[in-house]
């Protein structure tokens, strides 16, 4: 009992010490420069291609983003400045808007047609991770900006990683305050003590960042690096694979075309994409940034579990909501392809599943082959669960849907046994733990609704029908772009929204990005604080409870 009073108080210490901050150098400015010399990349593809006025225009918009950067470096640097949680999101928060205001720069100086409202919108909707674009037709878009829209999209994905384990991690935001309270790493030390000697190692935010960096970007650029090369060897060598690549790494449905990875024709490059989907929305292969997400055994994960779970149920579903169909046709021909609208459903519930939005090359053959429309709710459903914690996928996420699927089947076993005892063996999901993480993940769900209800409600007082402004508003908050285009009514776009309909998407977007409860911690001016877990005295149940409940 005092050995676990002892580690209760010094995660406490530890988590103050993370919460009140230390000195560290501002990161927006070295960020900025990142964005800078990225505008090299689409600058280099259009002097091979001949095009110098398009280099001309990415060289002129790096210049001036660097010059930026320089000037905020020169006017931050030599300030004591405490790293506090209200400090480091509101400087995350600036980021998601600010940066593409740089970023679209050179898509003004090339079509002024969108005008700058339209190209921010244009470049939030790729570092969010958001997909899809609003542009009314990309083939007159240069390859270029197509090319630099991929090399956002991946900025954003990295962006996204680093601030989900430097960030929020260490605050338990982000579904991490539901792994805190869910799972247990040994039988003395909790995940939130874990986290917390992760915050007393490294508190200060450069050193976190440097620290996270070195873990995730070779992994990242690793899983770019094997698509692009995997891809080229199935016979997708042009940009889009490249651009594509980008957009599966960071779930980010980004493609040179309306028809997305639908453009390659080729069912073994959605069988590649597939596999990289599946990683790029767990966390797996990033647990080393916070020592938290390989604790569990691979099969054993409730994210990978219910992620399985969830495809094979949605594409079973729609398959025979489909044959069911296709049964009532007179079209032998039509018959013959039920592998093909298998594998294309599939494909496209796992797309949607992580947020990412590609839709299969078979998808348009499997509905013609039923003769049937677009499973408008099963899609925005899927989209709006999202893919795992500390991923680039958007959405509720998995694990807090896992811990609420396991907390109802804990209630149901109460309801036929109340007088059981439901313990849990050591290192496993405890009653209290279990019970606090639903409550958690409840809560969540809860604030994620009434973001959707408050980008509905904007959509709709300015003109947009209720199903538009439903739609707009689920695809916008969990960053599923490509779901607006293929559900809205009419198939609609975002090159058809005004000025102010995308701006109040943009804002559904970053509120997605940065999830509800980061915005109510700087609100709040203070930690996400969970109350930490301690051992009840001699229980042999391994039940925990609440220090204020002790």
């Amino acid at each position: 009992m005092a050995r676990g009073v002892r580690i209760e108080g010094r995660a406490r210490r530890t988590l103050r010490r993370l919460g009140t901050g230390s000195e560290a150098a501002p990161l927006f400015a070295p960020c900025l420069g990142l964005v800078a010399a990225a505008f090299a990349v689409p600058m280099f593809h259009a002097l091979l291609e001949g095009d110098e006025r398009v280099a001309r225009a990415f060289l002129y918009a790096g210049l001036f983003t660097g010059f930026a950067a320089a000037i905020i470096g020169v006017a931050l640097a030599g300030r004591a400045r405490t790293a506090t949680t209200q400090t480091e999101l509101i400087t995350l928060l600036a980021a998601w808007i600010l940066f593409p205001v740089f970023m679209a720069i050179p898509l003004v100086m090339l079509t002024p047609q969108l005008g700058w409202v339209g190209a921010w919108f244009e470049m939030v909707l790729s570092f969010t991770t958001t997909g899809s674009t609003g542009y009314a037709t990309l083939t007159r878009v240069d390859d270029s900006l197509h090319l630099w829209r991929g090399v956002v999209a991946w900025l954003g994905g990295l962006m996204t990683l680093t601030a989900a384990y430097v960030i929020l991690a260490p605050r338990r935001m982000g579904g991490f305050e539901v792994r805190t309270q869910a799972f247990s790493l040994s039988d003395q030390t909790s995940t939130a003590v874990r986290l917390a000697e992760l915050g007393a190692k490294a508190p200060a935010a450069s050193t976190r960042v440097h620290r996270a960096l070195r873990t995730i970007l070779p992994v990242y650029a690793g899983m770019t690096v094997v698509l692009v090369m995997l891809f080229g060897l199935a016979g997708e060598v042009s940009l889009a694979g490249v651009i594509h690549a980008f957009g599966i790494v960071s779930t980010a449905g980004v493609s040179p075309s309306a028809e997305g990875i639908a453009l390659s024709g080729s069912i073994p490059i959605e069988m590649i994409a597939a596999v990289f989907l599946c990683a790029a929305a767990t966390s797996r292969f990033y647990g080393d940034a916070s020592r938290i997400g390989a604790s569990v055994p691979l099969r054993e994960d409730p994210e990978l579990r219910l992620m399985a779970l969830l495809v094979l149920a949605a594409t079973a579903l729609l398959f025979v909501r489909h044959w069911s169909a296709a049964l009532t046709l007179d079209n032998v021909e039509g018959q013959g392809g039920a592998l093909t609208a298998l594998w294309g459903t599939a494909f496209t519930v796992l797309s949607y599943l992580t947020t990412t939005g590609y839709e299969s090359t078979a998808w348009d053959s499997a509905q013609a082959w039923a003769g049937l429309t677009t499973p408008t709710l099963i899609l925005l459903g899927l989209c709006a669960l999202g893919g795992g914690a500390a991923t680039t996928a958007g959405g509720i996420k998995l694990i807090r849907a896992a811990v609420l699927l396991r907390h109802g089947m804990r209630e149901v076993e109460r309801l036929a046994q109340p007088m059981a005892v439901h313990g849990r063996g050591e290192g496993s999901v405890s009653d209290g733990g279990l019970g606090e993480g639903a409550f958690l993940g409840w809560a969540f769900i809860m604030l994620y609704s009434g973001s959707i209800f408050a980008v509905t409600l904007a959509l709709a007082m300015t003109g947009l029908n209720f199903q538009t402004s439903l739609v707009g508003a689920i695809a916008a908050v969990s960053n599923t772009g490509p779901a607006f285009a293929a559900v809205a009514e009419g198939h609609s776009s975002f090159a058809n929204l005004d000025a102010l309909q995308r701006v109040i998407l943009a804002a559904g977007m970053v509120l997605g990005r940065i999830e509800t409860l980061a915005v109510i911690a700087i609100f709040r001016g203070q930690s996400w604080a969970l109350p930490l877990m301690v051992e009840k005295k001699g229980g042999n149940t391994g039940r925990k409870l609440p220090q204020s409940r002790r």
